[in-house]
């Protein structure tokens, strides 16, 4: 098969996500500054010509802003949320690059609610072995009991198991906490070949190992996932370190590299899905790539493909040509398997007023063995009153994962009675079925592009139900009022399979990393996104394999990088 004069195009990257955006953006404002590959191709044709495939109404890909109706100076983030000061590369293009306006978040605050086994208690109380409602060994009890400043607490209880096993661990952090612990062996073989849950609990009772799971927010930091990669990202986030969100939502951050990107010429290509891609030979000798997109019969070409993809996405891709075929290229879906992909839940819930506060809660997250597990106190709304007079609206954020997660999914789609939904119920029924189309004035307004995104969330009235149950077992409270609006996204649902990765054991990421950003050697497909990075489960992951893409092209660490 041999192409046209000129490919379509110089280089298709499929997948509109952080990464994908950020990759386009890099390599048309600075890829013919520094490579001589895209300089001639910028040459041969007049213009770099990069285009963004999307097979969604929108770009951002799991990073998900929104404003309720009700709520128009409140942004919520259904999908990632916030950064960390530690991380180098959002860091410096939030702070340097686009200077945009952010603030801290609060998180852990000592009288915020604790719901466990049936026990109200505060988060304070954590670091009180008699008063919480488990039986831990004597020398888990001791550890609480310590006279020292801050106070041992049991969301730690994880951190402690490691420390036990490993006395030196608290010297190290990034890179040189990740060199030290893929050096470490446990039991006779390579830590990475182990999973953490199968060596914390040789240090800990399995009493010990819940209440850390579970005050910890998050049961996947308790899976059993490789050991190296589950202790950095635990211990990657010293005392020192801060969570910071957005004024303008994290889809801000999007919204400029598109912007950017699209005002430089590049094209921005939804609700266009990729089908499969295979090698083609261009008209000056070199491999290129076809591209078929679903329900198109044209075959689209380019010089080079970036996936800035996650895994499950890859594996809906047809497993054909020199990458994807198992019989061509079988090491490639062996890495593909390195990971896990782990379900995320998100939920907004808002409230004609904050009724939480007279249980003295005002920030931070609260936290529960309940489904709902972590309840964040998002915001209230003070320049629009709804329903009775003095009642401000205000919001609350339901942040789940894993098993938790599957039981908000059996509430989705739970056929309801007639005349049980009406257009005017304060909690829609589903409407996600099909993802509409972008609203044309979308890709230029702002305001509409966070209105977009709540209307494509919005939940089901079984699912608030029970989301307002829970709530007011949680805070203890009978008659909270009845919700306004809510809107959620189960990110394990197809294209993403899930919100965040994690590598399984027996694989060393920092080997599989590098090979999967070009997994057959001199074919011009590359691969990036949080998956396969070694920041699993931040953006920082994503900007991580896609700087790590434009090395493959010669274009350097850009120059508004703060340095560590």
């Amino acid at each position: 098969m041999v192409s046209k004069e000129l490919p379509d195009y110089d280089v298709a990257i499929i997948g509109g996500g952080a990464s994908g955006i950020y990759t386009a953006w890099r390599m048309l404002l600075d890829g013919p500054l520094y490579s001589d590959e895209l300089k001639k191709w910028q040459q041969e044709r007049g213009s770099l010509k990069i285009a963004v495939f999307e097979g969604s109404g929108r770009i951002g890909g799991r990073i998900l802003s929104a404003k309720a109706p009700g709520l128009p100076d409140i942004i919520c983030e259904i999908g990632g949320m916030r950064y960390v000061s530690s991380q180098v590369l959002i860091k410096s293009l939030i702070e340097n690059k686009f200077n945009l306006p952010r603030h801290e978040q609060a998180v852990t605050e000592p009288n915020n609610l604790l719901f466990l086994r049936g026990k109200q208690l505060r988060v304070g109380d954590l670091s009180r072995s008699e008063k919480l409602p488990y039986n831990f060994a004597q020398d888990e009890i001791d550890w609480l009991n310590q006279d020292v400043t801050p106070r041992n607490t049991a969301d730690n209880f994880l951190g402690y198991a490691v420390v036990k096993l490993f006395p030196d661990i608290e010297k190290y952090s990034g890179t040189e906490l990740r060199n030290y612990l893929n050096n470490q062996v446990f039991n006779g073989t390579p830590l990475y070949k182990h999973g953490f849950w199968n060596v914390v609990a040789t240090q800990l009772s399995h009493e010990a190992y819940s209440i850390a799971v579970t005050t910890v927010g998050y049961d996947c930091l308790g899976y059993n996932t490789n050991a190296v990669d589950a202790i950095c990202e635990y211990f990657d986030f010293t005392p020192d370190v801060k969570y910071y969100l957005l004024n303008d939502g994290y889809d801000s951050v999007i919204w400029n590299l598109q912007q950017e990107f699209e005002a430089a010429g590049g094209e921005v290509i939804t609700n266009t899905w990729l089908e499969a891609f295979d090698n083609v030979n261009l008209s000056d000798t070199s491999k290129g790539v076809a591209l078929q997109f679903r329900d198109d019969e044209n075959i689209r070409t380019a010089r080079a493909v970036v996936l800035a993809m996650p895994q499950r996405s890859l594996e809906l891709l047809t497993p054909r040509g020199p990458v994807l075929d198992p019989k061509l290229a079988p090491h490639v879906r062996f890495m593909m398997n390195a990971v896990e992909p782990i379900h995320l839940y998100k939920m907004f819930i808002a409230y004609g007023h904050p009724w939480w506060e007279k249980e003295g809660v005002t920030e931070g997250r609260s936290l529960t063995d309940i489904p709902i597990r972590q309840c964040y106190y998002w915001g209230g709304e003070s320049k629009q009153n709804i329903g009775n007079t003095g009642n401000t609206n205000a919001i609350l954020m339901i942040y789940n994962d894993a098993l938790s997660s599957d039981f908000w999914g059996g509430l989705r789609e739970i056929p309801l009675g007639p005349g049980d939904i009406n257009d005017d119920s304060p909690a829609p029924k589903f409407k996600r079925k099909k993802m509409p189309h972008t609203p044309t004035d979308q890709k230029n307004d702002w305001h509409e592009r966070l209105r977009y995104n709540w209307k494509i969330s919005e939940a089901p009235k079984a699912m608030v139900n029970e989301m307002h149950r829970q709530l007011q077992l949680l805070h203890g409270v009978t008659d909270a009022p009845e919700p306004l609006e809510a809107a959620f996204v189960d990110w394990g649902d197809d294209p993403y399979g899930g919100a965040v990765h994690f590598w399984n054991s027996g694989y060393q990421s920092t080997e599989i990393l590098e090979r999967m950003i070009q997994p057959v050697k001199d074919y011009p497909c590359y691969i990036c996104g949080e998956a396969y990075s070694t920041n699993q489960t931040w953006v920082e992951g994503a900007l991580q394999t896609a700087e790590l893409v434009l090395r493959k092209f010669n274009i350097p660490e850009p120059n508004w990088l703060l340095k560590p």
